[in-house]
């Protein structure tokens, strides 16, 4: 199978991204219930991502 490090790399960051940007329309007030659970989603795909790239076996 290709390695898919670089692609879980990139959806990590673009995850916490999109949750950080979600989390600070929350912070500011200015939301709705979509947004908290944009972050919540966001939040837990990131989670997912890093612990896939933590737990991969590294071959180099």
């Amino acid at each position: 199978m290709q390695n898919r490090r670089y692609y879980r790399i990139v959806l990590t960051v673009v995850c916490f991204v999109f949750a950080g940007l979600n989390g600070y329309r929350v912070f500011t007030g200015n939301y709705s219930a979509f947004d908290v659970f944009l972050l919540v989603v966001f939040l837990i795909f990131g989670t997912i991502y890093l612990m896939a790239l933590l737990r991969k076996k590294r071959d180099v």
